[in-house]
């Protein structure tokens, strides 16, 4: 959203830059921010955000440094690596193309090379193109390559569509608000159930989403759930009376989440899947027990006798609609293509549709736009042996080109040829492990969730913080920058309860390291990086990036957001 002057948005108090530069590179992207120089203010308006995100950037420093350092996490972290000692290279007369013979996706491939402050080569530059095929075809290279797509990049990770669903509201628990299934149901042997859902923040008691039951056992197949002490839905599944333990799914938010529980009787497979990502599976739930035909099917309230006999402490609150029904497992990519709002018809017992709803009168209904990821992106690839493009599926591992100037190509491999930075020894030797690589082009590309994050900028916060910190040359202060770069690009998420607290730390951590960074006295390193990220601006990007990812603090109780330090801080709300 827009932030308005009233909402004392963004301050950045700055010396060393000349008005050009303010005006140049500080008016970049995201985010309302508001510069003051002298008595001259520039305004730099920047939507998208959910929340209201106000940012104080006090800085005293120059412009940007030289040299490129990215870092590396723990092992159960990592998604792939490469260097550029492995690849070919291949020099023209103001570029250099690294060929990366490993196999990335389109997201990890432009990762690879973002990290080394290069780019896939761009589709749109038709003598860039013809001239890469020609010089990879001259070394024998007959595979399709990733080319550069911005808009991929924009909607990363995955593109989303916007669908108008009708959807059932169950205001408030009752025992009178049910909806029906008027659907005749088959035996089944196995079953899936998915839908999109909207708790209650209020309510704290056992809520029941939906059930099932026959006139020979009433708990045929339920899904229930309950919002826990940490603010997580939790969903537990009944299967003809035998209970799964309740465990946390997604945060009860307020927003709307897709969730898919499946079971069969073999083994007693089970497994609840929520917003694309599975949160609890386990085997041996009603292993003896096929679900029954010819059952009536309840949304939103609990059956104590065939069709009736409701509760309200056991009914559901909140919103639903999309749900689904089959009588077999769906796999992992048909969860994925039922959240993403595609048809999966294979043994549909039930489909969405009011048309086969009875609905109590007092549940009320509407139309709300949900935005679905789309299962299938397609990207462009370079088929290098006939010079054409095409579109193939970003998911699809390829080999890839990375595209530098060949003055900065130069100057991060001269960096590199330099002892390893101080600070980059003492943090990596403190954490035990290799935090910050003190070669650019051995930089693993990685997705890191909280916790990782968290651990890596606080390693480096505490060297940055020690008694006799080592001192912030540039090389060191690239290689700071680099991983706050790479966190910011991370789609951090607190999946779990315990990640919130991570979460917390992350921003604690985040904004304390950027704003050390940011001191006066490393404006000389700052002029010498400059040719590689153009400024210190590139900083208060990053840590406005980091805005999505700590929405994820907000709640009812907690409506408000703040980290800070003395040169930055960053201010969410809901």
């Amino acid at each position: 959203m827009r932030l308005s002057p009233g909402m004392a948005t963004s301050m950045i108090q700055t010396f060393f830059f000349s008005t050009t530069v303010m005006s140049g590179v500080l008016c970049s992207r995201t985010l309302s921010v508001w510069i003051r120089k002298s008595h001259s203010i520039f305004a730099c308006s920047f939507p998208n955000r959910i929340a209201k995100i106000t940012m104080a950037v006090f800085f005293q420093i120059g412009i940007p440094s030289r040299n490129t350092l990215g870092f590396t996490i723990p092992a159960e972290n990592q998604t792939a690596k490469g260097s550029a000692s492995d690849g070919l290279i291949i020099e023209t007369f103001g570029e250099v193309f690294e060929f990366v013979s490993s196999a990335l996706d389109w997201w990890h491939a432009d990762g690879y090379c973002r990290q080394r402050f290069a780019h896939l080569p761009s589709e749109t530059r038709d003598s860039e193109v013809a001239s890469l095929g020609k010089k990879l075809r001259s070394h024998q290279i007959q595979d399709a390559v990733w080319l550069k797509d911005e808009e991929v990049y924009l909607r990363r990770p995955r593109h989303r569509r916007i669908h108008s669903m009708p959807i059932l509201m169950f205001q408030n628990k009752t025992d009178t608000k049910f909806v029906k299934v008027l659907s005749d149901f088959p035996a089944m042997p196995a079953v899936s159930a998915c839908a999109h859902l909207q708790w209650d923040q209020r309510a704290t008691e056992i809520s029941t989403v939906f059930s099932y039951a026959v006139s020979a056992f009433i708990n045929e197949f339920q899904l229930r759930g309950f919002k826990d002490e940490d603010g997580f839905v939790r969903f537990a599944v009944i299967l003809h009376g035998h209970h799964s333990p309740y465990l946390p799914v997604f945060r009860a938010d307020g927003r709307w989440h897709h969730f898919c529980v499946v079971w069969q009787q073999r083994n007693g497979t089970w497994a609840v899947y929520a917003d694309g990502k599975e949160k609890a599976s386990s085997v041996g739930l009603s292993v003896s027990h096929t679900v029954n035909a010819h059952g009536t099917f309840i949304i939103g309230q609990d059956q104590d006798s065939l069709g009736g006999a409701f509760k309200e402490k056991e009914s559901f609150s909140g919103n639903l609609t999309g749900l689904h029904v089959w009588h077999r497992v769906l796999s992992k990519e048909q969860v994925e293509k039922v959240r993403s709002c595609v048809p999966v018809t294979e043994g549909l017992v039930f489909g969405w549709s009011r048309d086969i709803l009875e609905v109590e009168a007092s549940v009320e209904e509407a139309t709300v736009q949900l935005t679905c990821p789309g299962p299938t992106e397609e990207c462009q690839v370079l088929e290098v042996p006939h010079g054409s493009v095409r579109s193939i599926s970003c998911l699809r591992p390829q080999p890839f080109v990375c595209l530098y100037s060949k003055d900065l190509y130069f100057r991060l491999k001269e960096m590199q040829s330099q002892p390893v930075p101080p600070l980059i020894a003492q943090v990596n030797m403190r954490a035990n492990v290799t935090v910050i690589p003190a070669n650019v082009f051995q930089a693993d590309v990685q997705s890191l969730n909280a916790s990782a994050a968290a651990g890596v900028l606080g390693a480096v916060e505490k060297v940055l913080l020690s008694a006799e910190p080592p001192p912030l040359d540039a090389g060191g202060l690239l290689g700071v920058f680099q991983v706050l770069k790479e966190v910011s690009v991370s789609s951090v998420e607190a999946e779990e309860p315990e990640e919130l607290e991570a979460l917390e730390a992350l921003g604690q951590h985040y904004v304390q390291v950027a704003g050390i960074i940011l001191e006066e006295d490393n404006a000389k390193e700052w002029s010498e990086i400059k040719p590689i990220i153009g400024g210190p601006m590139a900083v208060v990007e990053n840590v406005d990036k980091m805005a999505s990812a700590f929405q994820q603090l907000l709640s009812t109780e907690r409506p408000k957001v703040t980290f800070q330090n003395k040169n930055i801080g960053e201010f969410i709300e809901s």
